[in-house]
């Protein structure tokens, strides 16, 4: 196993919480380990599925995650800034701007001349698409931990639902924006050559 920059901070950010999960149950307080309990698992999510699918996500993809991590499960909720009410708001907009790279990343995976062919309009709809379902996603995971779980995590119900599926989208189309950018460029050096 390469212990890449991404790897590393991966890691880093699992020890960091399993530490975290240690000296919350030492205190006794159990909701912050449940949270570094989930961030352990959720930290190791992006070498599981490497391992399972035998490919290797883009190390900045790998940071933007953890990152994403750390502000929601450490600041977010174990420091408490989720009592603030734009914290929820301003993370639904950066999920949003993550998983429209992520959309970019699958589609980079394809063969270049494939890639190259799409339209400008096709790629713009596509990660817009994926980061809103994304956003839908979340919101049902949300809307089940609720029901289930009788967690709290959807709020004031509805009206925080759908700031948060609107928050996840603003941040797809903005980051989709830049995103068909750099495919135009990708287009225009291409046709170049």
């Amino acid at each position: 196993m390469k212990l890449t920059r991404g790897r590393l901070v991966e890691f880093g950010f699992v020890l960091f919480m399993a530490v975290i999960l240690v000296t919350s149950i030492i205190e006794g307080a159990w909701f912050d380990a449940s949270v570094a309990g989930a961030g352990i698992v959720s930290g190791l999510i992006p070498f599981i599925l490497e391992k399972t699918f035998k490919t290797e996500f883009d190390a900045k993809m790998k940071v933007a995650y953890i990152l994403f991590l750390f502000a929601s499960q450490y600041l977010g909720s174990i420091v408490g800034l989720y009592s603030n009410g734009w914290w929820d708001t301003f993370l639904h907009v950066l999920s949003g701007v993550f998983l429209a790279f992520l959309g970019f990343d699958f589609l980079s995976r394809l063969e270049e001349d494939i890639r190259l062919e799409m339209p400008k309009r096709f790629v713009f709809v596509y990660i817009v698409v994926f980061a809103m379902a994304g956003a839908a996603l979340w919101e049902m995971y949300e809307f089940t931990s609720d029901l289930v779980l009788k967690t709290t995590m959807q709020g004031n119900g509805n009206e925080d639902t759908m700031v948060d599926i609107v928050a996840g989208s603003l941040g797809g189309i903005i980051a989709a924006l830049l995103v068909t950018e750099i495919h135009r460029k990708e287009q225009d050096k291409k046709h170049k050559e």
